[in-house]
């Protein structure tokens, strides 16, 4: 298993492809503690080999600076599908959304996503204040 790309955005949505709004997030602003953000996404494609293909036991969780869970930590599967005939490699395409989040520490966070116990994804980001605008 390989990681193709990885990052969070404002949206993303997975139809054949991967559609995705607002690439590049790495900060949320954050005026005062505890703060809320609205929503974002987590993108991931994986490769797989042809003898990988099957469902996968998958966790994801966010945590801040100290290793604490942001929110609890969401488990579920990935489906990685046989490809069609002459490919190689399969994918599996990971898109979690997290909704309405409270953030209570100020600092660096991260999305780490663990696959069959093996931490494949991590992906940091900052909680601060917004930079002073005089």
């Amino acid at each position: 298993m390989d990681v193709e790309f990885a990052f969070i955005c404002d949206y993303a949505e997975v139809a054949g492809k991967i559609n995705a709004l607002g690439v590049g997030f790495d900060r949320v602003n954050a005026p005062k503690l505890p703060a809320r953000h609205p929503h974002f996404h987590v993108v991931a494609q994986l490769r797989f080999s042809l003898t990988e293909v099957g469902s996968k036991d998958m966790t994801v969780n966010l945590i801040d600076a100290d290793g604490e869970n942001v929110v609890p930590t969401i488990q579920g599967s990935l489906e990685v599908a046989k490809p069609q005939a002459g490919s190689l490699y399969a994918k599996g395409r990971v898109n979690i959304g997290f909704g309405n989040v409270e953030f209570k520490k100020y600092g660096e966070h991260s999305v780490r996503v663990t696959i069959q116990g093996r931490e494949v994804i991590s992906i940091p980001f900052d909680v601060a204040q917004p930079p002073s605008t005089t």
